[in-house]
């Protein structure tokens, strides 16, 4: 996805979190530097994801503390373990297969809600169960449950594309269910980079007693020229493909060449720029194939 006016002053704020605990000085370094990188950026054919990228190779360069956001992961994913009982029922309740499986899509897109810095985007972690259920049992903006139901029941193996830590433990929810359909391969990041999920917090959520994982790299969303080789490999070999986040949308939504119908898209709209490239209101709930 191009960049957009908008994402400049985001991508401050995020870069403002990420070194929140470092001295002044070294804050405004970071300010400086960042400043002259969107200067002279901002006027190419730059993605919002290359222009991430680069952002935190400054960031990076600059601080000592490789994973910065790793409190706010913890915390997140501490108040995910608190509501995973009550969505566990919700949908082991449902005795009918397609409408469990919507049911446990839905918590899986509903746990997208947990990200920290958008701009747009507020998450309130003490009414966390009340935020999901708000998403689980409300309506979505784009709903192809139907005809992604329907690719997951055709599928031999099912590649599953992570997005933020803490939404991890709505996942597992969700990939419980993929599994009695499907052999299902897990990409979570080689490293942590912002609030995603890395190897260490998919083995933190035991996802990985339930399925393979395979690393893509360590760039946000889906970014094909820097993927690892072992995740290129499966995602052309899979029969079916379950992306998380806006991060995947940025990165996709410029290759229609890759995608060919067999890649679900569950994703909470969390900004202005991404609303307006996919067509609907800020703060949608997305589930879409692509």
């Amino acid at each position: 996805m191009k960049l957009y006016p908008e994402c400049v002053p985001c991508m401050l704020q995020r870069a403002m979190m990420f070194c929140r605990d470092e001295d002044d000085r070294t804050k405004r370094e970071i300010m400086r530097r960042l400043c002259k990188l969107f200067s002279e950026e901002i006027s190419k054919d730059i993605t919002t994801t290359e222009l991430a990228f680069e952002r935190n190779m400054v960031i990076e360069e600059l601080m000592d503390n490789r994973d910065p956001m790793r409190d706010l992961k913890e915390e997140s994913f501490n108040a995910a373990l608190e509501v995973y009982p009550a969505l566990k029922n919700y949908v082991e309740g449902e005795k009918n297969d397609k409408e469990r499986f919507k049911k446990a899509l839905k918590v899986a897109l509903a746990g997208n809600i947990i990200e920290f810095g958008a701009r747009d985007h507020r998450v309130n972690l003490e009414k966390l169960e009340n935020e999901i259920f708000d998403v689980v049992k409300g309506k979505l903006s784009i709903d192809d449950e139907d005809k992604i139901y329907e690719n997951v029941k055709n599928s031999k193996e099912i590649l599953y594309v992570t997005d933020n830590a803490g939404e991890l433990v709505f996942d597992k929810i969700f990939i419980r269910e993929l599994t009695r359909y499907a052999k299902i391969y897990v990409s979570p990041l080689s490293r942590p980079v912002q609030d995603d999920a890395w190897i260490e917090d998919v083995k933190r959520a035991k996802i990985d007693e339930s399925c393979e994982v395979i690393p893509r790299g360590n760039f946000i969303g889906i970014w094909f020229d820097k993927c690892t080789p072992e995740f290129l490999k499966k995602f052309d070999e899979v029969d079916f493909i379950i992306a998380k986040g806006m991060g995947c949308y940025e990165t996709l939504v410029d290759h229609p060449e890759r995608l060919k119908g067999r890649i679900a898209l569950l994703m909470k709209v969390k900004c202005l720029p991404v609303a307006k490239n996919i067509n609907v209101p800020l703060g949608s709930a997305v589930a879409k194939l692509l």
